[in-house]
């Protein structure tokens, strides 16, 4: 019986040998630099010039596929790419490339400008941890870096962790992406389009040796990872537009929570009277600390008085601005903040809902904000009648508002709030939506549950989520500030 356990070792032992015998690729645990002279020892080019020591992408198509196999590496690129080029850097795939029948994962190039071409940005280790957020210009070198050592994917751009990704032991796929899957194959950089040229300075790759590698244990998942898995696989933007570093929340916690749940995150600093921001000057200020971070960067224009306090050209720093009609004041003259019960005055139900629908209209008639959040928010003395008060004239006049001055309606996890009745007449209207936590500590991020459930109930899809604009197509640049406060 000897042979029994002696012959599988002696079977994977051979196995070992002839895999090293066949392996032609660079050293083992060892950095090695792809450039002229040794191009096509290690790799397969199709349709690249080489010029001053650069290889140049600018065929759709145009690819450099490696001509070894790996499992675990390490691969790093200097490279920039000029207006509209799309492109990828692939892994665990095939020799050769088959749109149709693509096996392994991808790693997106795309340098365009928001609401321009491509939604997701460099970095975005496709339809398994999207990004959308821009990490680097068109005309602009950057490092790409993308590491697999046993079951976990990172990918860094100039340094910072965009995506990464630890693969369970029988991943969950989409039927036509089972084959998004890790084994020992070919790694290609590939152009994806015709516009624009990739330009690679420097290309370095270092295979890791087996007993270096770490496996890490991908987290139990449950029904609620398997439903953000789903929609990512759908290249569905999962984007929270609306967190806040506070209660002690870092940048670096945030950022871990969006990239372990299949998140992107947008963090907003709250802009006003009294508030951390409350000028060009601090507002500029704040904007430069956060310019490298891999988050959407927004405003919070809080309470009416904002616009008397910024100039358009300052704001207009900020991927997208939002705000709220949780601030007002009503008839009488009183200050009314409606989150705060000492400060909210409800004398007649039916009056306030009139008066409430009435500034959320005059605010986004008059304020170029991008997106209405913690929309629909009533009280907690009339919360329990949210159904009743919010009826469909008042939630049509509200909707009309938006539409007319494109602002998007966000669905707020915390408050879950608008209602589904609400959502479904805005999604056949034609708004778009976001989602947004509205945080207010360091530990309740949650997972955008509220949200997920609406895209299910009402049907939601890509296309009716809310990007930003270009930064040549700000709103607030198109529409200036009002000339006096409203409400």
């Amino acid at each position: 019986m000897l042979y029994k356990r002696i012959l599988p070792a002696m079977l994977v032992l051979t196995l070992a040998v002839y895999l090293i015998a066949r392996y032609k690729g660079p050293e083992p645990g060892v950095t090695t630099s792809i450039d002229k002279g040794n191009l096509e020892k290690y790799c397969k080019i199709r349709e690249v010039n080489m010029a001053d020591g650069q290889f140049l992408l600018a065929n759709n198509s145009a690819s450099i596929t490696s001509r070894f196999r790996l499992r675990d590496f390490e691969i790093n690129f200097k490279m920039k790419t000029t207006k509209g080029a799309v492109g990828m850097v692939n892994f665990a795939t095939s020799k050769n490339y088959d749109p149709k029948n693509f096996r392994g994962y991808s790693v997106l190039i795309n340098n365009s400008d928001y609401s321009t071409g491509e939604s997701q940005k460099t970095g975005s280790l496709r339809k398994i941890r999207n990004n959308f957020v821009r990490t680097a210009e068109d005309g602009e070198w950057f490092d790409l870096h993308v590491s697999v050592e046993g079951n976990h994917i990172e990918v860094e751009v100039n340094g910072k962790l965009i995506s990464e990704y630890t693969e369970p032991q029988n991943p969950r796929r989409l039927e036509y992406l089972t084959g998004i899957v890790l084994s020992r194959s070919f790694i290609s950089l590939r152009k994806a389009n015709d516009p624009g040229e990739i330009v690679v300075s420097d290309m370095k790759i270092r295979p890791i040796i087996d007993k270096n590698r770490r496996v890490i244990l991908p987290v139990k998942a449950d029904s609620l990872t398997e439903v953000i898995d789903s929609l990512n696989q759908r290249e569905f933007p999962l984007i929270d537009f609306h967190v806040h570093l506070k209660g002690g929340l870092t940048m670096d916690q945030a950022c871990q929570h969006a990239r372990s749940n299949g998140f992107v995150y947008g963090v907003a600093a709250n802009c006003g009277l009294k508030f951390p921001v409350t000028n060009d000057s601090t507002l500029n200020s704040y904007l430069k600390s956060i310019a490298k971070e891999h988050v959407f960067k927004a405003m919070q224009c809080e309470g009416r008085e904002w616009v008397t306090l910024f100039t358009p050209e300052a704001v207009a720093g900020f991927d997208y601005i939002f705000t709220d009609a949780m601030t007002w004041t009503d008839h009488k003259g009183r200050r009314q903040r409606l989150w705060m019960p000492a400060e909210t005055f409800v004398d007649n139900d039916q009056q306030f809902m009139d008066m409430l629908v009435g500034k959320i209209v005059a605010i986004m008639n008059a304020e170029p904000v991008d997106i209405y959040v913690n929309p629909t928010f009533l009280p907690a003395q009339l919360a329990p009648r949210y159904d009743e008060l919010w009826t469909n004239e008042r939630m049509d006049k509200v909707i009309d508002v938006l539409l007319r001055n494109q602002v998007a309606l966000e669905i707020n996890a915390r408050y879950k709030i608008p209602s589904i009745a609400f959502i479904k007449k805005a999604k056949a209207a034609g708004l778009k939506f976001t989602f947004g936590t509205n945080n207010i500590k360091n530990d309740d991020l949650n997972r955008l549950e509220y949200c997920l459930k609406m895209i299910k109930e009402a049907g939601l899809t890509a296309d009716d989520i809310f990007m930003p604009r270009a930064r040549n197509d700000r709103k607030i640049l198109k529409k200036g500030l009002p000339a006096t406060i409203t409400g």
